[in-house]
């Protein structure tokens, strides 16, 4: 597990493009601006070519994130472990949670971005059934953020301008779709959704979906780049979070409430899900 807090070391930095919603952050006032990405609550967008070292790290990311490699290769730390990134593939991160990017020694990696402004309550890009890591190919991505840097950069021709912040919304949403159009998945994890306290077991959710233990783990990994059991308890953390957001429930409560009846086990998943222990929230 990396350091808990927040990091930026640009030393390596080669090349950036980036657009902005606006010019809040004063550290970022040379690159142009779009008010229409904030219809889409865009924060910014933008490419990055880096080397070794770089690496970004929020402890509490204010929203989704996702990110897609043009060339070379990348990590990003997911759900406890580093990930690597390759060409034609992205990450989507969610929101309030530990999440860090970091380059390889001895590689260059060009990635493209969007970031995301969402609040707490609100409904982020990133669901429940969001795949967190798979295939993409980037390079329409990467045109549509080019497009909109050097259109604000020069003519800012308002009808260009909302073009290419659409597309770049639409790149976005085609990667979030789900990847499986088994309704038999739809209906399994709707079901566990309403009853996140229930025992469950990977052979229970195959005999449910009608399908064998392998397959209902292809499906999901496809679907989501997590196993089953990962799935499983993915959802339960991010219900804990929303609970947790209530300080009058306590982590115990909590806990028993989505079927921990041991708190340090409880408080490890909560971990390995969301970056910090449930405590931090106290």
């Amino acid at each position: 597990m990396p350091e808990l807090r927040d990091n930026d070391d640009w030393s390596a930095v080669l090349e950036r493009v980036t657009v902005l919603g606006d010019h809040s952050d004063q550290r970022y006032s040379d690159f142009p601006t779009s008010d229409i990405l904030q219809h889409y609550r865009i924060a910014h967008t933008g490419t990055l070519t880096t080397g070794h070292p770089y690496e970004l790290t929020r402890t509490h990311q204010s929203g989704s994130c996702m990110i897609a490699t043009l060339e070379g290769r990348g990590q990003v730390f997911i759900e406890g472990s580093w990930v690597t990134i390759p060409k034609g593939h992205a990450c989507l991160l969610p929101p309030f949670a530990y999440n860090s990017i970091k380059s390889i020694e001895g590689e260059q990696w060009t990635f493209s971005w969007v970031k995301y402004l969402e609040n707490e309550g609100e409904n982020p890009i990133v669901t429940e059934l969001t795949p967190v890591y798979g295939e993409f190919a980037a390079d329409c991505l990467h045109h549509a953020i080019s497009g909109l840097y050097h259109n604000q950069q020069s003519t800012q021709n308002r009808g260009a301008e909302n073009l290419w912040v659409e597309l770049i919304q639409k790149q976005v949403l085609l990667f979030s779709q789900p990847k499986v159009k088994d309704e038999r998945i739809w209906a399994l994890w709707k079901e566990v959704q309403e009853d996140l306290s229930a025992p469950w077991t990977v052979e229970q959710l195959a005999r449910k979906a009608n399908i064998s233990t392998e397959h209902l783990r292809r499906l999901c990994q496809k679907q989501f780049g997590r196993s089953a059991k990962q799935q499983l308890e993915y959802l339960k953390m991010r219900k804990a979070r929303i609970l947790l957001s209530d300080k009058r429930n306590k982590i115990e409560t909590v806990a028993k409430t989505l079927g921990y009846y041991d708190t340090a086990s409880f408080s490890n998943a909560f971990k390995k899900i969301m970056g910090f222990r449930p405590s931090k929230m106290r």
